[in-house]
């Protein structure tokens, strides 16, 4: 409803009133908490966007619901539960540090035409890499598709042997193509292969989950149209960092920040295994002091821990560049919105009463389902049952030239057959992208890309033969399917898909056990509740709403 509409319904709800002895703007009360017209339209204004009639008697009954769980919550103790309150504090430290970096670093980037085009001609954005990377998922096997390489071994037999897909890390037997511009990510990656020749292959780089190793394919040039955009948000994070990092130095001094070396010892002590479990008075060893405030080893733990594997080593250099580019930066920057009052402003207040609600209703939720149980049998209806999602397509290796004249393609089709080699004539001839030495990947979903004729072709002809011309999208095709896979699925013995499966089951059981709670304390509590429909209906035009 848009707002003029409620302006109008209720100043007419003002002058007539409804019957009722409640003010006519409340349209529901749970207890002594009235829920008014205001707060529902304020609700219904955060919803996503419908495309049909709102449903006012619905969002009604869920603020009606969110009252009943807090109240359920309150008299539970859960205000003033200890998880509640330490996350509470945790949402507090990021809202205030993101208060400060709007005012301190956000509001003041500013990016001209002039820069960017400067970047284009002396940043090195004139050009692009073109890269094949063959990711996999352990250092060791890695380090020996490397040696193989080295030893002359040809980068797509390589792919075929170790390549393994980034997610359920199944293998693929096929490189993936990249295209970098100088300040992409991952940074590991684009600074070596922009340290290369084309055709050189790099050491195994260090990413998330895995190592990739890239050859350089190609260094083409690029026009700034193509790249004003990456240049316009590289410069923009360029700006940021430095004043963000002129805003911690500020800090820095203003706060005195010190290292205190006996926390620091605790804890590089636990990440490194040398201390197994540290005692209840080293984890309240501080790591850092800073204004009136501490880091403790606890602080630092809980931060470092979980991060810690995904480092490509366990130094104290490592642990102070992530505590300096997240956690800890958040509590100074925090301690500096302290500092100017920010956490005494009316809006941060009602914030964070919202957010402590919120918590308040999870943690009552987390204790509801807490018994939930997931058993082998759940976990192998639910992959039967949803099988398809976890589909890998057929697909099939295919030397092809594309063409677009039909003539062209019928003479090529001549040279094949009379003995010229079809790989070769690939690189050179065809106009289709996306050749890895002179071979195409092609999957059976991929009919609205290739032409759902062509496909089906791809997947039915015998293996080795010339087949085409082939009208298809594009042009028209000569080629020979010289590898096929058949339609697979990955399976619960992959890591990856009994997690996905575990976390679809546990969220299924979950919602029922939870809507079951909520039933039975909208029962127990019906008593408290009183929605006044005809205030409802005066306040939502028929036209406007459907279920009241």
């Amino acid at each position: 409803m848009k707002i003029h509409c409620w302006v109008v319904v209720l100043a007419a709800l003002a002058m007539g009133g409804c019957g009722e002895n409640e003010d006519p703007a409340v349209l529901a009360r749970v207890g002594e908490v009235r829920i008014t017209a205001a707060m529902l339209q304020g609700f219904e204004a955060k919803l996503p966007a419908s495309k049909g009639p709102v449903d006012h008697r619905a969002n009604l009954q869920t603020l009606v619901d969110r009252e009943l769980l807090l109240q359920e919550a309150r008299a539970q103790g859960l205000d003033k539960d200890a998880e509640v309150l330490k996350s509470l504090e945790q949402r507090e430290v990021k809202e205030l540090a993101n208060q400060m970096m709007r005012r301190q670093v956000l509001d003041r980037v500013s990016v001209t035409e002039e820069q960017v085009s400067q970047a284009y001609t002396q940043g090195g954005w004139n050009r692009q890499v073109v890269t094949e990377e063959i990711f996999v998922a352990d250092e060791a096997r890695a380090r020996q598709a490397v040696s193989l390489l080295k030893g002359g071994a040809r980068f797509e037999t390589v792919a075929d042997q170790f390549a393994v897909d980034r997610i359920f890390k199944m293998p693929t037997k096929a490189s993936q193509p990249f295209v970098y511009s100088p300040q992409d990510a991952p940074r590991a990656v684009v600074e070596a292969v922009n340290a290369l020749p084309v055709g050189g292959i790099t050491a195994p780089i260090f990413v998330r989950d895995g190592y990739v190793i890239a050859r350089v394919v190609e260094q083409r040039p690029v026009a700034l149209e193509v790249v004003r955009d990456k240049i316009f948000k590289s410069l923009q994070r360029q700006q940021k960092n430095e004043l963000k990092d002129g805003y911690l130095l500020h800090l820095h001094q203003e706060l005195k920040i010190q290292e205190q070396p006996q926390g620091m010892d605790v804890v590089m002590g636990v990440l490194t295994g040398k201390v197994e479990e540290p005692d209840a008075e080293q984890r309240r060893l501080p790591v850092y002091t800073y204004g009136d405030r501490q880091l403790s080893v606890e602080e630092v733990l809980e931060v470092a821990l979980p991060a810690r594997d995904e480092w490509p080593a366990v130094t104290k250099e490592q642990l102070v560049g992530e505590l300096a580019n997240g956690f800890f930066s958040r509590m100074v920057m925090a301690q500096d919105a302290r500092r100017k009052g920010l956490d005494q402003q009316e809006g941060f207040r009602q914030w964070r009463q919202r957010e402590q609600e919120d918590l308040m209703i999870a943690r009552l939720r987390s204790q509801t389902v807490a018994k939930i149980e997931v058993t082998q049998a759940d976990l192998e209806a639910y992959y039967e049952a949803h099988r398809q999602t976890y589909r890998v397509p057929a697909a099939a290796k295919v030397q092809e030239v594309l063409l677009e004249d039909p003539d062209q393609a019928r003479a090529l089709a001549q040279q094949v057959q009379n003995g010229a080699d079809l790989a070769a004539l690939a690189k050179t001839r065809s106009i289709r992208k996306g050749h890895q030495d002179g071979a195409l990947l092609v999957y059976g979903l991929q009919g609205p890309i290739f032409g759902e004729e062509w496909v089906k072709a791809v997947m039915n002809v015998p293996l080795d033969t010339v087949q085409g011309p082939l009208r298809c999208k594009g042009g028209y095709s000569v080629f020979k399917v010289i590898e096929r896979q058949s339609e697979s699925y990955f399976g619960l013995e992959l890591k990856g898909v009994l997690r996905a499966v575990t976390r679809e089951v546990t969220e299924e059981k979950e919602r029922r056990a939870f809507n079951a709670f909520l039933e039975e304390l909208r029962r127990q509590r019906q008593a408290q509740v009183r929605i006044f429909e005809d205030h409802l209906n005066a306040a939502t035009p028929a036209k406007e709403a459907v279920g009241v």
